[in-house]
Parts: structure tokens; C-alpha cells; sequence
């Protein structure tokens, strides 16, 4: 198993789902890549499984995160997503449970994040209310990507309250986990404010992807970043052993 790419945060996320791929999303990738290694921040991009390989060959400083994994192992089950196979393709990390993908049950998810585990896959797991966000702690993924469903692509961000709430129950249970919070981030402006309230990380899939300039608009999420980490800092992701 190759040495994990160190995770530094706060993190710019950026989330192509469906709306990008091929030859447009490589250029995205090479965007990502510059400002990563420019300003020495980690920078993760969610893909689809298909251009895992050609970006990671492409942007070997940012974290690249499958979209989706199956809970299985080697064996005799046909049209599943292998953990091995992930990181062989090229992936960092698995972005699992989000709404948008298939359904996972409480069983399966632990398999899945098990599996990821093993396989030496970064584990960012997304959960929507308080009480998901406690029994997703309690797993010990490597992030946790709190956002409420209702608001994913409205340019409403979580409240306050939400943030705080969200973030301490998944310190009371590991403060080593990474909190990312995510839904309606709309601008840098969001991110900076979801990052004052405990987030570590910030990025979009709409937000960058709906927009008439993506380059123009992960610019502005990047300031949000970078403002961010000069007025409440960083820290280095421990390594899972």
C-alpha cells in the first residue's frame, strides 16, 4: 500500500457529481492542481469513477475521492465498485452516503467504511441530522460532510446553530475527525463563515459546476479558503494507523 497523501486543512472541496467529465473535467483537475500546489493547501475533487485514472495521472497533489464504493470484497459479485480497485485506478478516498448516490443501510455503510479503511482509502462519510452525525462519529471515518439534504443545491446554507451542534458531536466522539460542512455553499464569503463556526473544510458541486465560469468560481471559493486559514489556522490530518 502506497504512503497516504497528507490531508491539511481547511480543505477546498470540489465536487463535479454528474455534471462534468472527460476532457472538461481534466482541465478542472489541472486548475486544482495549480492552486494546490501554489498555495499549499489540500485540495480534494469527488469524481466519477471513469476519470479516476486519467486525473490522478494529471494531479498528483490533490486528494481524489470516488464518488461511490459497494460494501463488498474480492469475490464472484458482478457491476460493484471495489474498494482495491478504487485505489488501484488512481482514488484517494471515497466520498459515502450521500443522498444522491444508492442507499447504503447501517450495516452496509460499516462494511463499506471498513473495506475503504483497509484498502488505505481516506473515508468521508455525509450525514444529515444530529442523531446521523453520532452514529457516523462513532464509525471514525476520516471526515464527516454534514449537510441537510433540503438545502444541497439551494444556496442555503446550514444555520449556525446546525454547524455548532453537527461539530460537537462529532468531537465529543473523535476530534481528530475532519468536520466538513457542506449544502448551499454559494461563495467564498460562505465558506469563510461556515469555517468560523467549526467547519474545516468548504467547496460545491452546483455552486461551481451550474455556474457560467467554474475556474472563475472555485477563484472564489479559494479566497474563502485561504482567508480562512490566515485568521483561524490549520492543522495536519493524523494518519489512521
Amino acid at each position: 500500500m502506497s504512503k497516504k497523501k497528507v490531508i491539511k486543512t481547511p480543505i477546498l472541496g470540489v465536487n463535479s457529481k454528474s455534471y462534468m467529465w472527460g476532457t472538461d473535467l481534466l482541465e478542472i483537475a489541472k486548475y486544482c492542481e495549480k492552486i494546490a500546489v501554489e498555495n499549499d493547501i489540500t485540495v480534494t475533487m469527488n469524481i466519477p469513477i471513469a476519470d479516476i485514472y486519467r486525473v490522478s495521472l494529471i494531479a498528483p497533489h490533490i486528494i481524489i475521492n470516488a464518488q461511490f464504493m459497494d460494501p463488498i470484497e474480492q469475490g464472484n459479485t458482478m457491476g460493484g465498485v471495489l474498494a482495491e480497485a478504487l485505489v488501484d485506478a488512481g482514488a484517494n478516498g471515497v466520498i459515502l452516503n450521500h443522498v444522491s448516490a444508492k442507499p447504503m443501510t447501517l450495516s452496509q455503510l460499516i462494511n463499506a467504511i471498513k473495506y475503504a479503511k483497509k484498502s488505505g482509502l481516506y473515508t468521508f462519510v455525509c450525514a444529515d441530522s444530529i442523531e446521523e452525525v453520532r452514529i457516523i462519529a462513532s464509525l471514525h471515518p476520516t471526515g464527516i460532510i454534514c449537510e441537510q439534504s433540503n438545502l444541497i443545491g439551494t444556496g442555503i446554507v446550514s444555520s449556525e446553530e446546525y454547524i455548532h451542534s453537527t461539530t460537537k458531536a462529532i468531537r465529543d466522539y473523535d476530534p481528530n475527525i475532519i468536520v466538513m460542512q457542506g449544502a448551499g455553499i454559494k461563495n467564498g464569503n460562505d465558506i469563510y463563515r461556515n469555517i468560523k463556526n467549526g467547519s474545516e473544510s468548504g467547496g460545491g458541486a452546483s455552486g461551481v459546476f451550474c455556474c457560467s465560469d467554474p475556474i472563475a468560481k472555485i477563484d472564489d471559493f479559494l479566497d474563502g479558503i485561504l482567508r480562512a486559514k490566515k485568521d483561524f489556522g490549520s492543522r495536519i490530518y493524523k494518519q489512521e494507523v
